[in-house]
């Protein structure tokens, strides 16, 4: 995966890292700010981030906090590295957010640290360590594939707009499955590693069960285009597809790329994060949605009134994976598509 932009992203991080193991601890809130500062101005650092976030439930996070901040500094005890990592990144980000009123070494001195030089220490195997670690492991397999489908995104809007307006708007039946071959396409000469077999020339299987190994690149195409029946219900529908597949396939993230054919807005009611697409987690498996916007318009932004908006909650989605009857048999009328 573009080993020099790798190398280079991970040179950056190690420098960084390497400065906050060595500041005392009247200068490690000062590092600390200089790392989050290049950390969140990097996509493909974010986009590991996000998934690690992901991947960890928030109200258990919250709860660990509340641990380590009572009078009693409790020390939470995590069983993942992706936990460890999680209320690392968590840890740290307080420490920067309250560098003036808050002293991190005295965290420490539940770990066993007997002095401020030694409680930072501690600090810093504890906290910084398994996030550095998990990041480093990550930032060049698919947890940065979040990184990438931003990249998609921004170059299918700005360059390849009426190319795939026009493969969407294909009443051929294959819109969408050439759509998904364009995803695939673009991740694939980026670097992302999964193989697909040879199409079959009896059938179409979905690029998903396509794929051999073990990592599934689990992403999927949607067209959302009211005037074609494809609104609401049939984003919903997609998004059960997708959770469908990591639960056959065991993969904990997926991917719903949703290319919009209309003016009308499509807004996703879900927990707010920080991550750069909204997502829904259920049953430690996540969805995010990528929103690409091909919408050919014919009059300018201040000339198209107000918007017609499409929300899509969460209670939709939990529904739709929880009663999937309603998508086996047809029966999903009662899902409203939205007001003006």
């Amino acid at each position: 995966m573009q080993d020099k932009f790798i190398q280079s992203i991970r040179y950056k991080l190690q420098k960084r890292v390497r400065k906050l193991n060595s500041a005392d601890f009247r200068l490690f809130s000062f590092n600390l700010r200089s790392f989050f500062a290049f950390f969140e101005a990097s996509p493909i650092l974010c986009g590991v981030r996000d998934e690690l976030l992901a991947a960890v439930p928030k109200d258990e996070l919250d709860k660990d906090m509340a641990l380590l901040l009572s009078t009693s500094r409790e020390v939470p005890v995590k069983d993942t590295e992706a936990e460890e990592a999680a209320l690392g990144y968590v840890f740290l980000k307080h420490c920067m957010d309250n560098a003036e009123t808050f002293s991190p070494h005295e965290v420490g001195f539940s770990y066993g640290g007997k002095d401020g030089s030694g409680g930072l220490d501690k600090v810093r195997q504890v906290f910084l360590e398994p996030f550095y670690e998990y990041v480093d492991e990550h930032i060049d397999d698919q947890q940065a594939i979040l990184y990438f489908l931003r990249k998609y995104k921004h170059r299918s809007e700005w360059f390849q707009r009426e190319r795939l307006h026009a493969i969407a708007a294909d009443e051929t039946g294959t819109a969408e499955k050439s759509l998904a071959f364009d995803l695939y396409e673009y991740l694939h000469d980026q670097g992302i590693d999964f193989s697909i077999e040879p199409k079959s020339a009896s059938g179409e299987p979905d690029l998903v069960t396509e794929q051999v190994g073990d990592n599934k690149v689990v992403a999927d195409a949607k067209v959302f285009w009211p005037d074609r029946s494809k609104a609401k219900s049939y984003i919903i529908k997609g998004f059960h597809q997708v959770y469908t597949y990591l639960r056959d396939y065991n993969e904990p993230f997926g991917y719903l790329v949703i290319f919009k054919m209309c003016e009308d807005d499509l807004k996703f009611m879900v927990p707010p994060t920080t991550a750069m697409f909204p997502s829904i987690s259920h049953n430690n498996k996540t969805v995010f949605f990528i929103v690409v916007d091909i919408c050919e318009y014919d009059r300018t932004a201040s000339k198209r009134g107000q918007l017609k908006v499409y929300e899509i909650t969460s209670q939709d989605l939990i529904h739709a994976v929880e009663s999937p009857d309603i998508h086996q048999k047809g029966g999903d009328s009662h899902l409203s598509e939205g007001q003006p």
